[in-house]
């Protein structure tokens, strides 16, 4: 009998030799985003969202597998696949060094790695990590909690108090992924509330101090988009 894994696999190579999205051969076409590039089957969000509908969710060993394959195609459904309280602490940091890619980055943070009961920490010690695919992880991953993370939390304050302290540190870094990412993070963080919106401008104006191209990127893109009327109206609350 065939493997979850297998099908699963088969699946995928069957709606790709079918053309895909696009009618283009599955090794004609590279994810174009970011660090290393996983092969891209060009396979339709919708297409995942039914083979995973169809096995059932979740079923983490099925995940684990998954993501030891090359198509960002088997890493998303693997993140679909994923139950957050299963991961432990040494799978999400192998995660986090083998994302591959600005898309599939933003796609396990914000659909799985946030919901970890120890995200906030492991953002906070990823983002300040010397590998840039780690740092890029921990960024993102504080964006992505920026988004959902409720202000009851007891550790909310700190954690968003010290991310902006990282971000200070992350902006003057070479990496352009992780510059995208701490841009991002400074950006979700400026949407919780006025107050935040204050903190991160001020973060922001304090990058653009620094003597650094990469820094002047960062500030002049967050400071674009945090003194944008899209990102006050998003605020909420207002600045003492």
């Amino acid at each position: 009998m065939e493997n979850l894994s297998a099908l699963v696999l088969r699946k995928l190579s069957e709606i790709s030799a079918n053309g895909g999205a696009e009618n283009k051969a599955p090794d004609e076409k590279l994810n174009i985003f970011g660090m290393e590039h996983p092969v891209f089957l060009d396979i339709p969000h919708r297409e995942l969202m039914t083979i995973a509908d169809e096995i059932g969710m979740p079923r983490h060993e099925l995940a684990l597998n998954l993501w030891k394959e090359d198509s960002r195609e088997a890493k998303l459904l693997s993140c679909m696949f994923s139950e957050p309280s299963e991961i432990t602490e040494e799978q999400a940091d192998e995660l986090a060094e083998n994302l591959g890619s600005w898309v599939i980055c933003q796609y396990v943070c914000n659909k799985l790695l946030w919901k970890m009961p120890f995200a906030p920490r492991k953002a906070i010690e990823w983002a300040d990590a010397p590998q840039d695919a780690k740092s890029c992880a921990g960024f993102t991953l504080i964006a992505a909690l920026a988004a959902n993370m409720p202000d009851s939390r007891d550790d909310a304050f700190g954690f968003f108090d010290n991310a902006l302290f990282q971000a200070r540190k992350g902006a003057s870094r070479k990496g352009n992924d992780v510059r995208r990412a701490v841009t991002l993070a400074l950006g979700m963080i400026g949407r919780r509330s006025a107050d935040w919106r204050e903190a991160a401008t001020e973060t922001a104006d304090e990058i653009a101090a620094q003597p650094c191209e990469a820094s002047r990127w960062v500030a002049s893109q967050s400071l674009a988009e945090l003194k944008s009327t899209k990102t006050a109206k998003k605020s909420k609350g207002s600045a003492d």
